[in-house]
Formats: C-alpha cells, structure tokens, sequence
C-alpha cells in the first residue's frame, strides 16, 4: 500500500512540474506575442509616424500595403543566438584547457630562458640595467 501511495506521489509531483513547466512556457509566449504586437504590429506613436503614403501615387513609390513574412523574430533571434555564442560559448571553450596549456607554456619557457634572456641583454630591458630591488 505504501508503495503505491509513494508512485502516485511521484507521479503527481511530475505532472506538477509539466504544470509548471507549461506555465512558465505559455507566460512567456504571452510576452513574446504582446512585445511582437506592441513592437511590430501596432501603430507607432504619432511622434514617431512617418508621412509613407504622401508619394503613393508617383511612379516607383514602395507599396507599404503589402505584407510580407515577418522576419523581425527570426533576425533578432539570430542575432541573440549569435551575442550568446561570441559571449559565453567561445570562451568557455577556448578557456577549456587553460592549465594545461599553462603548464605547456610555462615548460617551453624553462627549457628557452636562455634565448629568451639573450634578446634582452643590452638596453633598458637588460638585467644589469634594471634597479635593484
């Protein structure tokens, strides 16, 4: 009995999370279609409106009565995607193996001191120039 009463526990609290889950999904469907409505749909504020249709009657006017597929969602997705990708994936992975290519860099400096403090033997960049410290 008690194992039955724990299953339907479990099933329960799932179907509340696909509740929840649905939610928050249709929450943000609403705010996707109120900001496109608002942004794209509606009439623009009269300090914002444009005079479009004064030369509608001239030869090679646009025709702005025609609607086409509405490319606002796709282009600012693309562009959000494109942000996320250069903000937070491109440096997670070139960040992947820092130590080891830290610990790369550090050898190949050990085994090339020599060199390396050859081309800074004479000037201000040399050690017998630099003010003891």
């Amino acid at each position: 009995m008690a194992r039955k009463y724990q299953e339907l526990l479990r099933r329960a609290a799932w179907i509340g999370e696909v509740k929840a889950v649905q939610s928050s999904w249709n929450a943000v469907k609403g705010v996707h279609g109120f900001i496109q409505q608002k942004f794209f749909e509606g009439e623009a504020p009269t300090l914002y409106r444009l005079k479009g249709n004064k030369y509608s009657h001239c030869y090679g006017a646009p025709k702005r009565g025609t609607k086409g597929p509405n490319m606002a969602p796709y282009i600012a997705g693309a562009v959000m995607t494109g942000l996320a990708v250069f903000f937070i994936v491109l440096p997670i992975s070139f960040n992947r193996n820092y130590a080891a290519s830290k610990q790369r860099y550090e050898a190949f400096a050990r085994e090339n001191a020599e060199i390396f403090e050859r081309q800074f033997d004479r000037g201000q960049f040399s050690r017998e120039g630099r003010p003891k410290l």
